[in-house]
């Protein structure tokens, strides 16, 4: 047992660096979507990124009927991501600072999904390097800039919406006529089948059960 126990991390340390998809091993690139399996979620791997496509946050969703009305990628459920209901920076009572919030969909990807780190660490300390630097992730220009939830809430009296900073990796409210990307995800229902790799990987480690009996 304990050679099958040391065995299982180095087993799926390999499979995902031969995954040639894989950028971190929530995130696998399949066709133009990014499946996130922590969430279960499809990310489209085009968004509005350009700098001319900065949009309100009306203008937003407008773009997403449109994908829906064309249904992008076979699908026509696509939404901007969402952060749970509650209180506070977490917008779930879970975080008192506008830093390091994962319970989010974009926090998530952010911190866990592309490994960031946000300008202020957990225990309080500046990071020295935070931040989205060279786009070196499986999205197409992914912009170090404000991205749109699609949570609302108020703000000073007028309606707002959430809003995750990629420079900073920050979350906090903006009033939903000013400007932001928008990225969009939908729910993946049904959950892919595993990959040809999570197969091997499983008949693999049967194999080692056996031999270590």
């Amino acid at each position: 047992m304990g050679v099958l126990s040391s065995t299982i991390p180095v087993l799926l340390a390999v499979v995902c660096f031969l995954s040639p998809s894989a950028f971190a091993c929530s995130l696998t690139l399949e066709g133009s979507l990014i499946y996130d399996a922590d969430f279960g979620l499809y990310w489209m791997q085009d968004g509005k990124f350009d700098q001319n496509t900065k949009m309100t946050w009306q203008e937003a969703n407008a773009w997403l009927a449109s994908l829906n009305e064309q249904k992008y990628g076979g699908y026509s459920d696509w939404r901007l991501p969402t952060t749970p209901p509650g209180n506070g920076w977490g917008y779930d009572g879970s975080n008192g600072k506008k830093y390091n919030v994962t319970v989010s969909e974009l926090g998530h990807l952010f911190y866990l999904g592309l490994g960031l780190q946000g300008k202020m660490a957990p225990d309080g300390t500046l990071n020295q390097t935070y931040g989205l630097g060279e786009d070196t992730t499986p999205f197409n220009s992914l912009q170090p800039s404000y991205y749109w939830f699609g949570t609302t809430s108020e703000l000073n009296g007028e309606e707002a919406a959430w809003k995750f900073d990629f420079q900073h990796g920050a979350q906090f409210l903006d009033t939903t006529n000013t400007y932001a990307y928008a990225i969009a995800v939908r729910d993946a229902t049904p959950i892919p089948e595993p990959s040809s790799a999570l197969l091997f990987l499983t008949g693999l480690l049967g194999v080692c059960r056996v031999r270590c009996r």
